[in-house]
């Protein structure tokens, strides 16, 4: 009997390849630009037509079945996106707008244009198209073809959530690169002042010097008038060099002028900022957040009672319990304590703190104070036994989330690189918890080539609907093209000075962008992953009610979300520290198997981040995981979630 492979390339059509006959190659699933052709449709009895070419996103096998036309991936640019988007975009297509808009950030095999993208997505936008909204927001963020704007940035990303005034993020400014770029220019014109006025200096020696020999000669004139003529040629060279100095000063006296108008240009930028400073101040403080305090370990139940927090209890000592906790102070932190003792928070905001159990029930309070003098505070009860009252556990919203797919992807083995130890028992690990507490549907790559990985992603884009989730974990190699600051996943078959077999975050994002799954978390356990990430993510006041947070878990489950979990920046991470797994794997499995709530992305980092940036510490190293939408891949504002099907264990 022949083996069968089938491999779907649209909803609808699938190929039918025997499994002997030659595997596709893996640019066959990246995504292109793609431009099908018109449909023959029927008007009436007797007339027929071809409808306008229909502009898509899909891989370049899909797109040769389809009859489409699409350039190579190597060969594409921003023309060649154009040709298939602009006739959409200028009908007033939203999407075709966002599209276009990517495409001019993303700067498709030329650099990037900014002012185009905020055209289009400016298009887009005043349609509310959620995509257009938050990639213009970005934009104004970051002051990228259009003017820096916070307040307009945070405007936008409000009306992309829904959520209005329950929005914030964290935004930035800087006037000092104005005022450093003056004083260069000043400092390059003083250099050159100083270059003539040691040139004038020459030419006045050297013109003492020829008028010395010219009276000597004036003097010997009535003795040897043959020198006749050798005087007149020294004062045709002594005129010729009074000019050439008269020219000297008149270049010095221009350039001093400049100088003084640089000198001008400098005060004018000190008393701007004199006068903008306080200002800017007070518009950062209306827009940050006060602190928050998250208690990392022992977890607590997201309630708005009272919690209890059980203590190891001893006979012979004072029962003791070692907390982990994270601060996040936007403003910057002034103080921190615990029940009035000042704590001290490292760079990442962890602390660590020994409770002792001195009575029964004992109230903790955890005081954070910031630089705008705003306070956060978090209360919980410690007690003696680990008898914690039924009453007190958390209260889990009814959200409705559909179906959970993960793809976990764990790379040892290298050919031609160093191998690592811990990705074959971060997967395995993590695929028990996901599949055992979460319910999800996994798939495991093992070791796994650049194919095989572009292979799993396009079958999951071809198989998730839109009520369906996907996680993707990788762990494995990381590599960053200095050229254009791309970050790649180095796949077992990679070579190092051969991008061949890399996979680029790009291709990872196409992918991502075109699927269906309403909600999706990269989660990347591997050096330079934080070129994922795109900006600061929005975030929701704390102060919440039980039915608030509800409403807000409702409305935030029904957004598409594009999110990613990247263990670290644009630095390596370490590859132990956790046992038999990396730093990273640990602290997420610890994080999902002990979490009893409906967990979003945003709180499945806070508590990560904070055990990472703890535990590599301890090695005096610096690893500091972020979070945020994934750029350009179709985030509207949504968030992952993960809940629990089981008890812990």
């Amino acid at each position: 009997m022949i083996k069968l492979l089938q491999i779907s390339v649209v909803v609808g059509l699938t190929l039918v390849i025997p499994a002997w006959a030659d595997p596709i190659p893996a640019d066959d699933l990246v995504i292109v630009h793609c431009s099908l052709p018109g449909q023959i449709r029927q008007l009436g009895q007797r007339t027929t037509y071809v409808s306008p070419r229909r502009p898509t996103r899909t891989t370049a096998l899909d797109c040769r079945v389809r009859g489409g036309e699409y350039v190579l991936q190597d060969a594409a640019n921003t023309k060649t996106a154009l040709s298939v988007w602009l006739e959409s975009a200028k009908a007033g297509n939203a999407q075709a707008q966002t599209i276009l808009g990517e495409v001019f950030e993303q700067g498709v095999g030329v650099p990037p244009d900014y002012v185009a993208a905020a055209g289009w997505y400016t298009l887009a936008a005043e349609q509310s198209y959620t995509r257009a909204l938050i990639n213009l927001g970005n934009l104004y963020e970051k002051g990228l073809g259009v003017r820096v704007d916070p307040d307009k940035a945070l405007e936008l990303y409000r009306e992309a959530s829904g959520l209005a005034g329950m929005v914030y993020f964290e935004p930035t400014r800087d006037v000092a690169p104005l005022q450093s770029a003056a004083r260069r220019e000043m400092q390059e014109t003083q250099h050159k002042v100083s270059q003539l006025e040691s040139e004038r200096d020459d030419m006045s020696r050297s013109l003492k010097k020829v008028k010395a020999q010219l009276a000597q000669s004036v003097l010997k004139a009535d003795e040897a008038v043959s020198q006749t003529r050798h005087i007149e040629h020294l004062q045709l060279q002594l005129n010729e060099q009074l000019k050439a100095f008269q020219l000297k000063e008149q270049t010095l006296a221009l350039v001093q002028l400049e100088a003084d108008q640089l000198a001008n240009e400098i005060d004018r930028l000190r008393k701007e900022q004199a006068f903008v400073a306080p200002q800017a101040e007070m518009l950062v403080q209306r827009a940050l957040p006060g602190p928050t305090i998250t208690l990392v370990d022992p977890v607590l139940p997201s309630t708005r009672g009272l919690v209890k927090v059980a203590i190891p209890s001893g006979s012979s000592v004072t029962p003791v319990q070692t907390v982990i906790g994270r601060v996040t102070a936007p403003a910057g932190l002034l103080a921190l304590s615990v029940n009035g003792q000042a704590v001290k928070a490292n760079e990442a905001g962890v602390f660590t703190y020994d409770l002792q159990a001195h009575e029964r029930l004992a109230d903790v309070v955890v005081t954070a104070v910031d630089q705008q003098g705003k306070r956060g505070e978090l209360l919980f009860q410690m007690q003696n036994d680990n008898a914690v009252s039924e009453n007190s556990g958390p209260r889990r919203p009814k959200v409705e989330l559909g179906n959970f797919y993960a793809l976990l992807i764990g790379n040892s083995k290298y050919e031609h690189l160093p191998e690592l130890t811990t990705p074959r028992e971060d997967v395995t690990r993590l695929r028990e918890v996901l599949e055992g507490r979460y319910g999800f549907d996994v798939t495991l790559l093992e070791n796994a080539t650049r194919y095989e990985i572009l292979s799993a992603l396009n079958e999951l884009r071809a198989r998730l609907t839109s009520d369906d989730n996907l996680l993707v974990f990788y762990a494995g190699h990381g590599e960053l093209d200095r050229t254009n600051m791309r970050g790649h996943w180095l796949p077992v078959d990679a070579e190092i000075d051969n991008t061949a077999n890399w996979v680029s975050n790009v291709a990872i994002t196409d992918i991502i962008n075109v699927m269906n799954a309403r909600q999706i978390m990269l989660v990347v356990d591997s050096c330079y992953s934080g070129t994922l990430t795109r900006s600061s993510i929005v975030q929701l006041d704390g102060g919440l009610t039980d039915a608030e947070r509800e409403t807000w878990l409702k409305l935030l489950a029904q957004k598409r979300a594009r999110v990613v979990l990247t263990s670290g920046g644009l630095t390596p991470v370490l590859d132990v520290g956790g046992g038999r797994h990396s730093v990273f794997a640990n602290s997420l499995i610890t994080v999902l198997d002990s979490n009893e709530d409906l967990l979003t992305g945003r709180s499945l980092y806070q508590a990560v981040a904070a055990r990472v940036a703890h535990a590599a510490s301890q090695y005096d190293f610096e690893q500091i995981p972020q979070y945020a939408p994934i750029a350009r891949a179709g985030h509207e504002a949504g968030d992952f979630f993960l809940q629990p099907v089981t008890e812990s264990r």
